[in-house]
């Protein structure tokens, strides 16, 4: 499990590899990602990142509530009978996990754009085949390759705060990053995935819509590991 310690409104939680995320207070975001390369130098790939609310409440302007949990930070706003909460977990094998609910609230979406120039950005589609992205074009992953989450896989075990077997994550997104050593897996339980190259990076946007019941419960978790 990762150590945990907030100062004024900013939390950071770093794993025994020394890799840290930093989130805030302020719109419920993560501040900044630092990850060690195969040399053991420091990467700060998070360029920016935003919560985005749609609900008629202007959810990533507030100050939201926060505590600190067993899996994470878990940051909690309301407003006009509308809810969410967002919680960030790190795992000592360095997943990242975003898991965000909501009740009264038409959407939810949490947007990373990552500071890696030069990478291999590929998208994955359901029975398809892996597709390089086209700069100039947003690609819209409607149908996830599906994975089988088994024990024992990317570090999983029964005290994990990433919940790889019940979730029902798929695989949406590969990248890789060959000047940084780095290469991000991107799962998600969201139908529909936006993956989109960016100038000096590239950006990740995963919505959950509504459900029948009122409630929305998404999850994404970035991997990041070392290249070999």
């Amino acid at each position: 499990m990762p150590s945990i310690k907030k100062e004024g409104s900013i939390w950071t939680l770093r794993n025994t590899k020394g890799n840290e995320l930093k989130v805030t207070d302020e719109g419920a975001r993560i501040v900044s990602m630092r990850f060690r390369d195969k040399d053991f130098k420091n990467q700060f790939v998070l360029k920016e990142s935003a919560l985005l609310v749609n609900g008629g409440v202007d959810f990533y302007k507030i100050n939201w509530q926060s505590e600190q949990l067993i899996e994470g930070v878990k940051f909690s706003a309301e407003a006009d009978g509308k809810s969410a909460s967002v919680l960030y977990s790190l795992s000592n094998d360095n997943e990242i996990s975003i898991k965000y609910e909501a009740t009264g609230i038409e959407d939810i979406s949490a947007e990373l754009a990552f500071a890696l120039p030069d990478v291999d950005l590929r998208a994955c589609q359901k029975g398809a085949a892996w597709e390089k992205l086209d700069a100039k074009k947003n690609y819209p992953i409607t149908e996830p390759a599906e994975v089988e989450m088994e024990l024992g896989m990317f570090g999983y075990d029964p005290g994990c705060p990433i919940d790889y077997l019940n979730a029902g994550l798929k695989n949406a997104a590969n990248v890789s990053a060959t000047a940084a050593s780095i290469d991000i897996i991107v799962y998600a339980t969201q139908n529909e995935i936006h993956a989109e190259p960016i100038n000096g990076g590239f950006a990740i946007k995963t919505s959950g819509s509504n459900a029948a019941d009122g409630k929305i419960k998404s999850q994404t978790v970035y991997m990041l590991k070392n290249r070999k």
